[in-house]
This record gives C-alpha cells, structure tokens and sequence, in this order.
C-alpha cells in the first residue's frame, strides 16, 4: 500500500508531524511518500525516518522533494 503525504507550502514542524501521524496511523508493509518543496522540510522528515529506524530513500525534482519511507512488517514503535 501507498500513501503521500503532500506538505509542499507548509514549514516546519508541520511535515514532520504529519509523517509522524502517517507512521502511526498506517498499516505495516506501506510506502509513505512525502512531498516537500523545501530542504528543511525534506531534512526533518528524513530524521524522523532514522529517528523511528524506518529505511527511507529520498528524491529532488526540479521543484519538490520526494521522501519515500518505508513501514515494514515487523516495525513498532518504541516508547
């Protein structure tokens, strides 16, 4: 399963606490894809995928970033 996660226009912290939310809320086996035009936004977000130990990859197009995070199976979050 896919979801993205749009927060083009959007500063910090509110694409990462969106990722966040998306984390918690989806299923495991899902691709969150996370579109940000700026690299603060994109950087925030990569550290919540190495903060959570989510394997994630990352894009840059002309305009936008594209963070790809991955929710394995066997993933749960730590407390």
């Amino acid at each position: 399963m896919e979801i993205t996660i749009d927060a083009r226009g959007l500063s910090c912290p509110t694409p990462q606490q969106m990722t966040i939310k998306a984390i918690r809320t989806t299923k495991p086996d899902t691709t969150i894809i996370v579109l940000t035009d700026e690299a603060g936004a994109r950087d925030s977000v990569i550290r919540t995928a190495r903060a959570l130990r989510l394997p994630y990859r990352s894009e840059r197009s002309a305009d936008e970033y594209k963070t790809y995070i991955f929710k394995e199976e066997l993933w749960t979050e730590k407390r």
